[in-house]
């Protein structure tokens, strides 16, 4: 894969002060998904809020809009992961899908302020939700205005868009693992090839999933039963196929993924891992979680610890460590998770395939930092993620939220069994919550995590 792409995980065209990796400086987080696949305005809010968790004291964080002052005070004053220095990035009369990280390098004012701490420190380390490159655009402005080094937390950009795209990780798991690694797996390359791979999967299986490659979360997936295709001809198919495709926001951007949708799913396990840069030391796997996925297009809803049989685990970890060093060779680093299901009726006659790789930060890699981070035992904590977005619950200002839910918050050293809420967007909308909910056993996080549920929902505790 390198010698067929030599610039792979080149950096050149951004400088020689701007390369992968962490500085002792202050960082800049940047909680953007405006550059992945299917992106929609409404969804960004979120993103950044919950990556703004990971940022310490007097971190820059980039927002899309005045920083929410409530859940600046939560952060700061319960989970004593603060304050930071917000920067307010309206679109003004552009695009809303205008990344933040470009926003940074052209407003004057939130730029002047990202020199200023960069000059004030001797370097900067930009951390993004993904490392587009829009990230390392801005890197190689404020390397050069500065003279100093900037360093990006995440891979060059050509190899990030690479190891985010379904079909690209598909052919690396065939390379690496086996083509018994993976689900049957196949590209179309325009809407005639897409019909007939459609049609023709159907006929071995009760279900077909066409996957947008680059997009993530499910947003991308449309699950399709073998009933409604299998007879019908090419055109209906075509037809059927793209009017779904186009109602999820795709452009008519191929090639798009064709697979079995497999069951019985068991499990659907994901690996958590660390990616050094190459000579530091090994990819780092740091937690296994099992995910909890929702309808037919398999939306995340939130995870719990992995509770597998040791083989399983064993498996697991060994296939994660073997995807993750080539991934290391080629130039990888940073946060990285793996996503697999275990197919069959049993775990004695169980079949492991690995689906994707999510080269960014995500909805179980954030909430595991975080507990890492604020607890003084991390290693004996338990912690569940709940995902609900969508749901209707009344709405409520976040300040108000925290006060209902106060006996049940997690406090950094006082109170380690508790909720910590990653984003006031959904609360304040009347559609749910993101939470995270830590204890000594997963059951008692489960159970904190649904009394918090029940609460905002107007129900008794």
């Amino acid at each position: 894969m390198a010698a067929e792409d030599p610039a792979l995980a080149a950096t050149d065209a951004f400088g020689n002060r701007v390369r992968p990796g962490m500085s002792t400086g202050p960082w800049l987080v940047i909680g953007d998904t405006r550059e992945i696949g299917l992106s929609t305005p409404d969804k960004a809010p979120t993103y950044e809020y919950r990556l703004s968790l990971l940022a310490r004291r007097d971190d820059l964080v980039a927002f899309g809009r005045e920083p929410h002052s409530d859940f600046e005070r939560y952060r700061t004053h319960l989970l004593g992961a603060g304050p930071v220095v917000g920067l307010n990035l309206p679109c003004g009369g552009g695009s809303p899908l205008l990344p933040l990280a470009v926003r940074c390098r052209l407003d004057d004012e939130a730029f002047s302020q990202i020199l200023e701490a960069t000059r004030r420190k001797g370097s900067l380390t930009i951390v993004p939700h993904i490392g587009m490159g829009s990230a390392w655009q801005l890197a190689a402005a404020v390397a050069e205005a500065a003279t100093l080094e900037v360093r990006v937390a995440s891979s060059p950009p050509r190899l990030t868009r690479r190891v985010n795209d379904k079909l690209w990780f598909a052919r690396l798991i065939s390379e690496v693992l086996g083509e018994n690694a993976l689900p049957p797996t196949l590209a179309a390359y325009g809407p005639a090839a897409l019909a007939h791979r459609i049609r023709a999967l159907a006929q071995s299986a009760a279900r077909v999933v066409v996957k947008v490659p680059y997009s993530s979360g499910g947003a991308g997936n449309i699950s399709v039963a073998a009933t409604e295709v299998a007879g019908a001809t090419l055109s209906v198919v075509k037809e059927y196929i793209l009017a779904a495709l186009h109602a999820l926001g795709w452009y008519d951007v191929y090639p798009l993924l064709v697979g079995l949708w497999e069951a019985p799913a068991l499990s659907s396990p994901c690996v958590q891992l660390w990616i050094p840069a190459l000579g530091d030391g090994p990819p780092l796997i740091e937690g296994l979680f099992e995910q909890q996925l929702l309808g037919t297009e398999g939306t995340f809803v939130g995870s719990v610890p992995a509770e597998l049989p040791e083989r399983w685990r064993y498996q697991l970890a060994d296939d994660a460590m073997r995807l993750a060093t080539v991934l290391q060779l080629l130039g990888y680093f940073g946060r990285c998770s793996l996503d697999a299901l275990l197919i069959g009726r049993s775990f004695d006659s169980a079949a492991l395939h690995w689906i994707e790789c999510n080269g960014r930060w995500g909805g179980v890699s954030i909430p595991m930092t975080i507990v890492n981070r604020l607890c003084r035992d991390p290693a004996g904590a338990k912690f569940v993620v709940a995902q609900r977005v969508g749901e209707s619950q009344p709405q409520r200002r976040f300040a108000e939220a925290v006060r209902i839910l106060d006996d049940l918050l997690f406090r950094p050293g006082r109170q380690e069994e508790g909720v910590i809420l990653l984003s006031p967007v959904e609360i304040e909308a009347g559609r749910g919550v993101q939470m995270l909910a830590c204890a000594k056993t997963t059951a008692a996080a489960r159970e904190l995590s649904e009394c918090a549920i029940r609460i905002l929902s107007g129900q008794s505790g």
